[in-house]
């Protein structure tokens, strides 16, 4: 099956109401733009996948493998990636607000400009990881790893940190 025969189907049965994509091996697919809202991807493998741009709002990607993938300008808001890998991800401009990346390796991901207002990272990997100006507010850090991490210009309020202490840093008081 090729690649854009792989990508109709998934869009077909999507749009048939089929949400259920768990424990595929998907990697390297393109599904730039694709709306996956609300579906299944457990265990899915989307390793060196394309997600430019895709809406993936409110999935359920429990111990989902997103290595490498292109998720630049995607939604991710509302998303259980607990345990989920991704390495080397291409997260620039992305929406994770709400996110639970819980036990999540994000090991030199690219979360530059990426909105993660309200993530909760509990026990996360971001070492290397790149969180140049990206919004922190209201994150949940404890236990993160952040070691080389670069925080430059990163937007801290009421963000708990590795340590389990408040940054407000970047707190707006009216």
């Amino acid at each position: 099956m090729t690649p854009a025969t792989l990508r109709e189907l998934i869009d077909r049965y999507y749009q048939a109401g089929v949400r259920d994509l768990h424990g595929l091996d998907l990697q390297g697919i393109d599904l730039a733009t694709a709306h996956l809202v609300e579906a299944d991807l457990r265990r899915t493998n989307l390793s060196r996948a394309n997600l430019h741009q895709a809406d993936l709002t409110h999935i359920d990607g429990y111990q989902i493998t997103l290595a490498h993938a292109d998720l630049r300008g995607a939604s991710l808001a509302h998303a259980v990636l607990r345990e989920a890998d991704l390495r080397k991800a291409h997260c620039h401009r992305a929406t994770i607000v709400n996110a639970d990346l819980r036990e999540s390796c994000l090991d030199h991901a690219d979360l530059s400009h990426a909105n993660l207002e309200g993530a909760n990272l509990t026990q996360a990997d971001l070492s290397h990881a790149n969180l140049y100006w990206a919004n922190l507010r209201y994150t949940n850090l404890t236990g993160a790893n952040l070691t080389k991490a670069n925080l430059t210009g990163a937007k801290f309020c009421q963000t708990v940190m590795p340590d389990g202490t408040i940054r407000d840093s970047e707190c707006i008081f009216v």
